[in-house]
C-alpha cells in the first residue's frame, strides 16, 4: 500500500492560480457574504478552494481584510493532496513518514485544520522515532 505522505512531493498552491467564477466558488452565495462572514469561513478551505476564492476576489471586490487573511491562509501544503487525505489516511502515513515531512504536518496542521486525531498521531510518531533512535544508539 503506498503511503500518502510519501508518495507525493511538496505542493505549492499558488502555482494552482486561476481565475475563477462565482459558481465555482467553494462559498455559495459569496457575493452575498460581507467580510466577517468570508473571512470566518476561509479557515475551513482547502489550498485549492483559498486559490479559487483569492483569485475572484483580486478581480471583483478586491477587499483588503479578505485578501489579508488569504495572504496568512495560503501556503503549500506538506504534501501534495494534504487537504484531500481523510484524518485516518494522514495517520496511517505518518507511521513511516521521515522527520522532515512529520515536521512540515504538525506546522501545517497546528496552524490550519488543528485536528486533534492527527496531532496526536503526530505525538506518536515522534516519540517512535525517538524510541527508535534511543535503540540505534544502545546496539551501537
Amino acid at each position: 500500500m503506498k503511503n500518502p505522505l510519501t508518495s507525493r512531493g511538496r505542493h505549492d498552491a499558488a502555482a494552482d492560480g486561476s481565475s475563477a467564477a462565482v459558481d465555482d466558488l467553494p462559498l455559495p452565495g459569496y457575493d452575498r457574504l460581507n467580510v466577517g462572514q468570508i473571512i470566518a469561513r476561509l479557515p475551513r478551505l482547502s489550498q485549492v478552494e483559498l486559490t479559487a476564492v483569492e483569485s475572484y476576489e483580486r478581480t471583483h471586490a478586491d477587499r483588503v481584510d479578505v485578501l489579508n487573511k488569504l495572504r496568512y491562509l495560503r501556503g503549500p501544503e506538506p504534501v501534495v493532496g494534504y487537504d484531500a487525505l481523510k484524518p485516518e489516511e494522514i495517520v496511517a502515513g505518518l507511521r513511516h513518514a521521515d522527520a522532515p515531512t512529520l515536521k512540515r504536518v504538525r506546522e501545517y496542521e497546528r496552524k490550519f485544520h488543528r485536528r486533534d486525531v492527527v496531532l496526536r498521531a503526530l505525538t506518536d510518531a515522534r516519540h517512535a522515532g525517538l524510541s527508535a533512535g534511543v535503540d540505534d544508539a544502545q546496539r551501537a
